[in-house]
C-alpha cells in the first residue's frame, strides 16, 4: 500500500512569511495556494489580466479565484481590467509565437 501525499513546506528567501500571488485562474494556482497555506504562508491573490478574452472568461476565472480566496479566508485584489492597454501593446504582436516577444510583453505588463 502506498504512503498517503505528504506535501513538503514550501521556503521563503529571508525567511519572509508574506507572499503577493498573481494568478489568472484558481485551478491552476491552487495547488500552489494550497500548499502556501500548509506551510504557513500568508499571501495575497492578486487578480490582473487584461489579457483574458472574451470578458465571459474573464469574469469566470475572476469569480474562481474569488471563491478560492473566500473558501480559504485569504485576501483578494482585484486590479483593473484594462482591456484598451492591452490592445494597444499587442497591437503588431498577433503573430508572436508562444514565448515570444508578445508574452515577454504580457508578463511585463502584468507583473
Amino acid at each position: 500500500m502506498s504512503e498517503p501525499f505528504q506535501r513538503q513546506p514550501l521556503p521563503l528567501p529571508g525567511g519572509h512569511k508574506k507572499v503577493l500571488l498573481h494568478s489568472c485562474c484558481a485551478p491552476c494556482s491552487g495547488e500552489v495556494m494550497e500548499a502556501m497555506l500548509a506551510s504557513g504562508i500568508e499571501y495575497t491573490i492578486y487578480f490582473y489580466n487584461p489579457n483574458i478574452h472574451p470578458l465571459k472568461e474573464y469574469e469566470l476565472r475572476k469569480e474562481e479565484n474569488i471563491r478560492f480566496a473566500e473558501k480559504f479566508g485569504v485576501p483578494f485584489i482585484d486590479a483593473d481590467y484594462d482591456r484598451d492597454n492591452w490592445f494597444e501593446r499587442a497591437r503588431g504582436l498577433e503573430w508572436s509565437p508562444e514565448r515570444g516577444e508578445r508574452c515577454t510583453m504580457c508578463f511585463d505588463m502584468r507583473f
